[in-house]
């Protein structure tokens, strides 16, 4: 196959002249063998071979212009040879249906063309599609990124050095007005609660550390924060064989996991939430379950959140799936092989302001 596909895109850089002399070359070629037969055997099918080379690389005029070289060539071959016939117009038939024949090869290699051209430009145009989502995607997750650091360290800064004047101001009034203090320390309160709110929020939209250990340690606070937050037990386990080094691939696990936890303590009412990692052979498999309600029916659960789990698990080469749990539940599972997790992606190339 890649032979094939090697000598097609080397005789494709061809000049165009070059491919119909070698046509016409293979017509004579195939024309002297065919005299050297004789006419008792027959050979002429062969010089389909130079009407398919004109019309798969110079186009239909060329290949018809190979077919009339080749009846033409039949025609001498076959009468060189001694061929016979009982009346002249035999001759002139059988000529024409060669000729016919050698059209019709024509016609058929010109449809092969078109349709291969159509697959052609399908095929181009889905891995652009595909190359582009992977930008979007890629994008996406380095704005969230900034955006992530911007809050940790400009607004979560600010908010702390606001709590800080805050205690201080509560101190003071507390020391002369201890009545007027509720309402200062309430303020303070906010902050601090507001400053907690933007660290959670910026490690949300940059989870994942660059490191072989990220992906574990932002699991960990995947699991913690939403405990906190939704007050459903939420747990991580892990065999501590975990290590990615690619931190894009480790991202698109995050967020596979982070979307079923979500799913999860949003429609399925469930008692616990379970994220748990480990290396199954040569597969690193990450698994989401819960003891929900699980899907109440076939099209629940085919939103855009899991089309887009689906699709990150298939960016790092990696498979999902979802199935119930035992006995009630809801289990999402992402397997990739580990092998794939240490290659780098193709860095994307869009940009943006």
């Amino acid at each position: 196959m890649n032979l094939r596909e090697d000598i097609a895109r080397l005789v494709a850089k061809q000049n165009k002249t070059w491919v119909i002399v070698e046509a016409v070359f293979l017509v004579g070629v195939i024309g002297f063998i065919d005299y050297a037969t004789t006419y008792e055997v027959t050979f002429f099918p062969f010089y389909s071979i130079p009407i398919l080379l004109a019309i798969f690389f110079n186009g239909r005029a060329a290949a018809i212009g190979v077919s009339v070289l080749s009846a033409i060539a039949w025609w001498w071959a076959d009468t060189a040879s001694g061929h016979t016939y009982s009346r002249p117009w035999f001759h002139v038939a059988d000529t024409m249906g060669r000729l016919m024949f050698f059209l019709l090869i024509v016609v058929a290699g010109e449809a092969v063309r078109r349709q291969r051209d159509a697959n052609r430009a399908k095929i181009e145009l889905l891995e652009r599609s595909h190359r582009l989502e992977r930008q979007i995607i890629g994008i996406s997750e380095r704005e969230q990124q900034r955006i992530g650091r911007d809050l940790h360290d400009g607004l979560g800064q600010h908010l702390v050095a606001i709590g800080m004047a805050a205690d201080a101001l509560k101190e003071e009034i507390e020391t002369e007005y201890a009545r007027g203090a509720d309402p200062i320390r309430k303020i303070a309160d906010l902050i601090h609660d507001a400053v907690l709110r933007a660290r959670e929020l910026s490690h949300g939209l940059s989870p994942v550390d660059r490191d072989a250990e990220g992906l574990e340690l932002a699991l960990q606070e995947l699991a913690l924060s939403s405990s906190r937050l939704t007050g459903i037990p939420c747990s991580f386990i892990s065999d501590g064989e975990v290590k990615i080094y690619e931190n894009d691939k480790a991202v698109h696990m995050f967020r596979i996991a982070q979307e079923a936890v979500n799913n999860a303590a949003k429609h399925a009412s469930p008692k616990s939430i379970a994220i748990q990692m480990e290396k199954i052979d040569d597969n690193l498999v990450m698994q989401i379950s819960d003891d929900g309600i699980g899907f109440r029916s076939e099209n629940e659960g085919k939103g855009i959140g899991l089309n887009i789990m689906h699709y990150r698990a298939r960016m790092i080469g990696g498979i999902l799936n979802i199935q119930p749990n035992s006995p009630t539940g809801t289990i999402v599972t992402c397997s990739v092989p580990a092998l794939l997790l240490l290659q780098p992606n193709p860095e994307p190339t869009l940009s943006y302001d």
